[in-house]
């Protein structure tokens, strides 16, 4: 009758360890998410004006006068979704892509 006691209590003592080792790695895991927060914040703090890389403004310049307000129209689309005003943003280029539909359109 001791052995199955004994048995018993090791099989409970095991179950504990195993059971209290898969909570603590949760915990480490379920963590991971503030340090990727801390990481980017980071990162963002770096550089405070986020640059926009696009194409050379080649396709601009065959159009006509009227793609400042273009311009302005993408680059406050683009500060909007960004959450930021658009006196922070460089937009260097714009490029057009030959697509039959918008991906605003997917939206």
């Amino acid at each position: 009758m001791n052995v199955i006691i004994d048995a018993l209590w090791v099989t409970i003592i095991g179950m504990a360890i195993v059971f209290t080792i898969l909570i603590i790695i949760a915990i480490i895991i379920s963590q991971f998410k503030h340090v990727y927060k801390l990481t980017t914040r980071a990162s963002n703090k770096k550089s405070d004006v986020p640059v926009v890389k696009e194409e050379p403004i080649k396709a601009i310049e065959r159009e006509n006068v009227d793609d400042l307000e273009l311009v302005a129209v993408i680059t406050a689309a683009i500060a909007s979704s960004l959450n930021t005003t658009s006196d922070q943003l460089q937009v260097r280029s714009i490029r057009r892509v030959n697509e039959k539909r918008s991906k605003w359109q997917y939206q």
